[in-house]
């Protein structure tokens, strides 16, 4: 593990964005049945819990992340998707990391919860390492891509309700 990183990241704050909170809504959590994709935690609040896996490396010039297509041409977005059952935020995060853009990380920590009200989701964001790229994996059979960018070059391009995330992160 990057040694600069892991410090660079452990000043890392939510201060950027009034749609990142820095804690995670409490109550008991609820399982709400889903056509396409199975069952789905919920809090008290009926917001979804999602977990985004920022996935951070040292590049030549900066801080790089990882990003992956997303459904519209030219879109890119955060690895990111639901909490499963028996599974925490951060377990989540490392096995959508996986499955859509076939790295296996290290988690470093979280830096708060991305929100999304007009979606009624919540994303606990959470900071990995990568420590392996698979040449095949799950969603890259179907054609998912990964692409590593600055960070300046990563808000350019990812999906708008994506853009709050990146911007929370400091990278200078």
């Amino acid at each position: 593990m990057d040694e600069s990183l892991i410090a660079s990241t452990s000043s890392l704050s939510s201060s950027s964005s009034s749609t990142i909170s820095s804690t995670i809504c409490g109550g008991k959590p609820l399982w709400k049945q889903s056509k396409h994709n199975g069952e789905r935690l919920l809090d008290r609040d009926g917001y979804r819990q999602r977990a985004a896996a920022l996935c951070l490396r040292r590049g030549q010039k900066s801080i790089e992340v990882l990003l992956i297509n997303g459904g519209t041409e030219g879109e890119w977005v955060v690895p990111g998707g639901g909490v499963e059952r028996a599974e925490s935020p951060l377990d989540a995060a490392v096995r959508e990391l996986e499955e859509e853009a076939g790295v296996r990380g290290d988690v470093l920590g979280t830096i708060g919860v991305f929100e999304e009200g007009h979606r009624k989701r919540r994303s606990s964001l959470v900071v990995l390492s990568p420590k392996e790229e698979l040449k095949v994996w799950e969603e890259g059979a179907l054609g998912r891509q990964r692409r590593w960018m600055s960070m300046d070059e990563a808000i350019l391009l990812v999906k708008d309700s994506h853009k709050p995330i990146l911007q929370a992160i400091p990278y200078n």
